[in-house]
């Protein structure tokens, strides 16, 4: 061993890690080292490959199982999709924001010159689907009100299909003919036509459309562009990387648990908690798999099972994990924790302060919840006037629109039609008999009946983004009936 060569003893005692830690492994190291030809200085390539798919093997222990291997691939292969997922999601935060400022404004000179495009600005990084099922990218709209050149839809995008090409956008997709064979009482003269381009980690999705025949309330439709953010590869390189890790942490939690249930009946509840942890993740992951969708705006992330889903099920597989890995703990602790234990259990009075710091957790929590569902009080309301579009909503999707309650029904539509124009998107009316109404004016207290008649009914409405807001407050403000249009913040 003391001729051996330093660089090769030390890849041999790294490769022998792969094993489980005891005798074992020290008896191998020996072995390889003793074996090696004098002069060599790292192991082959078939030496590495065999230590690490025996020593992988050796982690699961029972030797004559191969149902073992298989349950640890695929819980490896579920912890890989779920550390991959979190990572992804985490990492997306640190991608930068959509263009604003200078380059946001070299963006609409090039697609819409000369014109006053409303809009824009930044989007979350991920978003819900309109369906309030999955999730998806956040985009940014930007838009503009039709002219006599916008007007010539083939004409115009074509454009600015060139117009984005000179400026190094790779157009990547052609929208498909507008199809209204399907719709009642289509006018023949409508018109639609849109591209998808890409440059860096941007993607942006043109499209004119044009309703001649539509009510003037409604407008004739506009041309507008989205634009949001591809992943970035090193964000995909960081999901790979946390997918690995947590496949690999999974494989050795298996195997160690493997290793320490001796009787069929810990074996079989074992078997039995990781079938239940693979169930609640194979769904989410089938989700996962590539599908025909289209590279546009409502690209959905790979981990979108989650949240179509619901994260119950993987929560409840992870606790399943939990609870399997505390109860072998507990019943075959490792030499660390058993040493710890006997510490605990034979001193009283750190045994006694653990249980108060825990009880005292507990009861805090149970204070806290308390707390925060204090009896409803009476309530001053607080009536919004003007536009208000405070800091704190810069990426809030949520509105209201409010008016005098006794605005005409006939006015009613027509400011709900600008705003529809606006590019609000889902929207519910409140008035004073609606559940939750005094809600917009006091938080969380009572206000007095004869009070709550005089107070303004809203609409809330949904953006298409976060920017759109200031366009759309600009379509209905000063209309007759309108009081307030408020942006509400994100946390609201």
């Amino acid at each position: 061993m003391v001729s051996a060569d330093p660089r090769l003893v030390r890849s041999y005692r790294w490769l022998t890690r792969f094993y489980p830690p005891g005798p074992r492994r020290d008896e191998l190291l020996g072995t390889l080292i003793e074996a090696a030809p004098p002069g060599r200085r790292r192991p082959r390539l078939s030496e590495v490959v065999n230590l690490v798919r025996h020593g992988s093997r050796a982690r699961l222990g029972r030797p004559r199982s191969t149902g073992v291997v298989v349950l640890a691939v695929l819980i490896a292969l579920a912890a890989g999709f779920v550390g991959a997922s979190a990572t992804s999601r985490a990492g997306l935060e640190a991608v930068g924001s959509l263009p604003v400022g200078a380059e946001a404004a070299e963006l609409n000179a090039t697609v819409f010159p000369g014109l006053r495009v409303q809009g824009g600005g930044d989007a979350r990084k991920i978003v819900t689907q309109g369906d309030g099922e999955s999730v998806e990218y956040g985009y940014a709209v930007s838009w503009v009100e039709h002219t006599a050149a916008t007007r010539d839809v083939a004409g115009y995008t074509a454009a600015a299909r060139a117009r984005l090409a000179a400026a190094g956008w790779r157009i990547t997709a052609i929208d498909p003919p507008l199809d209204e064979t399907d719709m009642v009482g289509a006018n023949p003269a409508d018109r639609a036509e849109g591209f998808v381009a890409e440059r860096g980690s941007l993607a942006l999705h043109f499209t004119d459309y044009l309703y001649p025949g539509a009510p003037w309330y409604d407008g004739d439709g506009n041309a507008q562009y989205l634009v949001w953010h591809r992943q970035p590869w090193w964000l995909t390189g960081l999901a790979w990387l946390g997918g690995l890790l947590a496949a690999v942490l999974a494989w050795l939690l298996t195997g160690w648990i493997s290793r320490r249930l001796h009787s069929p009946l810990g074996a079989g509840l074992g078997v039995a908690g990781a079938v239940c942890c693979l169930v609640g993740v194979l769904p989410a992951a089938l989700l996962a798999l590539p599908g025909d969708t289209a590279a546009d705006e409502t690209v959905a992330p790979y981990w979108q099972g989650f949240v179509y889903l619901g994260t119950a099920p993987a929560v409840l597989a992870g606790l399943v994990a939990v609870l399997m890995v505390i109860v072998v703990a507990v019943t075959e602790p490792p030499a660390p924790l058993a040493k710890s234990l006997s510490f605990v259990r034979h001193q009283p009075r750190l045994l006694t302060a653990l249980i108060a710091v825990g009880l005292l957790v507990a009861g805090l929590g149970t204070y806290r919840v308390q707390a925060r569902h204090p009896a409803a009080a009476a309530c001053q309301p607080v009536v919004p006037a003007g536009v208000l579009d405070p800091p704190d909503a810069q990426l809030s999707y949520r509105s209201r629109v409010y008016i005098d309650p006794a605005t005409p029904a006939a006015d009613r539509n027509l400011i709900e039609a600008a705003f529809r124009r606006g590019f609000g998107g889902g929207y519910t009316f409140s008035w004073s008999t609606t559940p939750g109404f005094t809600d917009a004016f006091c938080d969380h207290g009572r206000v007095g009946h004869d009070v709550v008649g005089t107070l303004p009914y809203y609409w809330s409405i949904d953006l298409a983004s976060p920017g759109l807001f200031t366009g759309m407050a600009d379509e209905v403000q000063g209309m007759p009936g309108v009081v307030a249009v408020e942006h509400l913040p994100a946390a609201a």
